[in-house]
């Protein structure tokens, strides 16, 4: 990854801090868009994806870019009758609005050197949790966005995938439960009786990234310790 420029939304903690921190040991320049700062040294911009303004005036500093990994996401449980409009406009703002606007934005850059996207998606984009379905949605977004633009910029070099992460030990999961109990119990629920480290994931994010996956783009790459193969039957 020596001198190559990779741009991490959502970079500051969980699976995007783990991605980011891989690309530099790597040898990577690393930037960071995410409204909280990093505790590591990286460039970094103040950036809420949702606001297109906020993206357009980052990437005037921005002179080149290899790859970008759209990371940044926000998780919410409640069912459709009991979600609010703000919850509902919030959560697509930032989940699938939010990859849409920094492709948008980052092509052209993308395009001038031949790099690559990678969108962060979700096992949940493909297998549905009942419990929190504008998150479901959001995820199934973004691969269809993956499949499309796969197709739609491929004669000109440029490769787009997307890692549909399961359960990872990150803030944002740790957050979905009010024990330590009733987590534990929940990793039980998983076919490798664990949940995913955020390094695991990273470690797809550098394959993809790199150009010993020249010939791999459209595709949905799982990190989730089967979790989207699964049925009660497995359990």
């Amino acid at each position: 990854m020596e001198d190559k420029t990779i741009l991490v939304t959502g970079g500051s903690s969980g699976i995007g801090k783990a991605i980011a921190q891989k690309f530099l040991q790597e040898g990577a320049k690393v930037i960071i868009f995410d409204v909280d700062k990093p505790d590591y040294n990286v460039e970094y911009y103040k950036i809420d994806v949702s606001n297109e303004e906020q993206i357009q005036k980052a990437f005037l500093q921005i002179k080149e870019l290899n790859v970008l990994v759209n990371n940044a996401g926000i998780y919410f449980q409640n069912s459709v009758e009991e979600t609010k409009k703000e919850e509902l406009d919030r959560i697509i703002d930032i989940n699938f609005k939010g990859v849409y606007l920094m492709c948008k934005h980052a092509l052209p850059l993308i395009k001038k050197s031949k790099g690559n996207i990678i969108n962060i998606s979700s096992s949940l984009g493909i297998a549905p949790e009942p419990e929190s379905p504008a998150y479901c949605s959001t995820k199934a977004a973004i691969i269809m966005l993956t499949k499309c633009m796969s197709q739609e910029y491929a004669s000109q070099g440029i490769r787009v995938n997307a890692i549909l992460p399961g359960p990872i030990d990150t803030p944002l999961l740790r957050k979905a439960f009010p024990t330590e109990k009733r987590f534990k119990e929940y990793e039980k629920t998983n076919l490798m009786r664990r949940v995913g480290k955020p390094e695991e994931v990273a470690n797809a994010a550098l394959f993809l990234a790199s150009d010993n996956a020249s010939y791999v783009t459209g595709g949905l790459y799982s990190v989730d310790g089967g979790e989207s193969v699964s049925s009660v039957y497995s359990k």
